[in-house]
């Protein structure tokens, strides 16, 4: 065997050797844990974060989580377009792995008193650093979902109250997705302006102080809940017990 003195092979072989070692590095990191033992005790020797909610304002929070824009937009969607009355069935197993989570929650979150949430959970265990990460981006998500559902029923309003078309220039960005044709098309408006309002709203009552966010929260989800049940119980006498059968649509695909 002959040592080989070629300069261009041995950066090669140096640099696939920092690769390796960068991506030993990273999955390393990706599953770290810590004990619990550890981490209680880090808890316990911590500074803790200024409790200014009660539990009225947290369980508000809660709500208003659970109870999103998707009740007043996409419910109605897909009962009446695919699923039909056995939508109620999907209701009934969500509520259930609903109900699983938040024991699981709050099992946890009797074990580890701490701020961080699922991220502290699963340090616990394992793929923290993911966890945490897919639930920044869940929260954005969902925070752009409800902001642009948001904006439409304010645009909305608008027209009712004042009959001024705004919908043509300041409700969607230039370019938008559609279903049907499953591509992208230019819509001919400008900037969805009610939604940047919104958003710039919210992050000013949010960087203000919590306990003043968690009051307007409060008083959106209690007129949400009132909405609902006045629709629920104005509508009862409406329901039509021809239009659940069939309870399961027939099979449309190919």
């Amino acid at each position: 065997m002959f040592p080989d003195n070629n300069p261009k092979s041995q950066s090669e072989n140096d640099a696939s050797k920092r690769v390796l070692s960068c991506t030993k590095v990273f999955f390393k990191q990706l599953i770290r844990r810590k004990p619990m033992e550890i981490l209680q005790a880090e808890i316990d020797t911590r500074n803790e974060l200024r409790r200014d909610l009660n539990w009225i304002q947290l369980l508000a929070i809660g709500l208003g989580a659970i109870i999103g824009a998707g009740i007043f937009v996409l419910s109605g969607q897909a009962a009446a377009k695919y699923s039909g009355p056995s939508i109620i069935i999907s209701f009934v197993i969500t509520g259930v792995i609903t109900l699983l989570s938040s024991l699981s929650y709050s099992e946890l979150g009797a074990m580890m008193s701490s701020s961080g949430s699922v991220y502290t959970y699963t340090y616990a265990e394992y793929l923290a650093w993911f966890i945490g990460w897919n639930s920044a981006l869940l929260y954005l998500f969902a925070a752009l979902t409800v902001i642009v559902a948001w904006s439409k029923y304010v645009v909305l309003l608008i027209d009712i109250l004042s009959d001024y078309n705004v919908t043509s220039m300041i409700l969607q960005a230039p370019v938008a997705w559609n279903e049907d044709t499953e591509r992208f098309f230019i819509t001919g408006q400008v900037i969805n302006i009610p939604a940047v309002a919104i958003t710039i709203v919210i992050t000013i009552l949010l960087i203000i102080r919590i306990r003043q966010m968690a009051i307007v929260n409060l008083v959106l989800v209690v007129f949400k809940i009132i909405t609902i049940l006045i629709f629920i119980f104005a509508c009862c006498k409406y329901v039509d017990r021809n239009n659940y059968y069939p309870f399961f649509p027939p099979n449309q695909g190919t």
